[in-house]
């Protein structure tokens, strides 16, 4: 008896466990929100990042020429920048604070990024 009393309750808290896991998340500020544009997000998951670029991949790496062309947008401008490794096969995410830009050379290099996520292939943009 004490045994299937035991086994009863170990079964139900695995239940409950699993059924709180289930429960949809709710999306807070630090999750990137989708806008009219695919490739484009509202919010950036590092409250220090004014924009980050994420580069995805469907399991045969990222998209390099997508990644090379990002790359050279940043040192071109000369700006500071971090990346994280978000997966195995080089998904990244480019922290871009954007403290060097002001005004219209801004939003120009930031539509030039824009450009760049939407030839590339799975390249977002998440802006604050």
């Amino acid at each position: 008896m004490k045994f299937l009393s035991l086994s009863f309750s170990g079964i139900l808290v695995v239940l409950l466990m699993s059924c709180k896991a289930q429960q949809p998340k709710s999306q807070t500020a630090t999750e990137p929100q989708p806008t009219s544009d695919p490739t484009v997000y509202k919010g950036v998951t590092d409250a220090n990042c004014a924009m980050e670029v994420s580069f995805g991949s469907y399991g045969s790496g990222i998209d390099s020429k997508a990644y090379e062309k990002v790359i050279a947008a940043i040192e071109s401008n000369k700006l500071a920048s971090t990346s994280k490794n978000i997966g195995r096969e080089g998904e990244t995410r480019i922290c871009l604070p954007l403290t060097e830009l002001k005004g219209e050379k801004k939003t120009q290099f930031i539509d030039q990024l824009k450009k760049i996520a939407k030839e590339g292939q799975l390249v977002s943009v998440s802006i604050r």
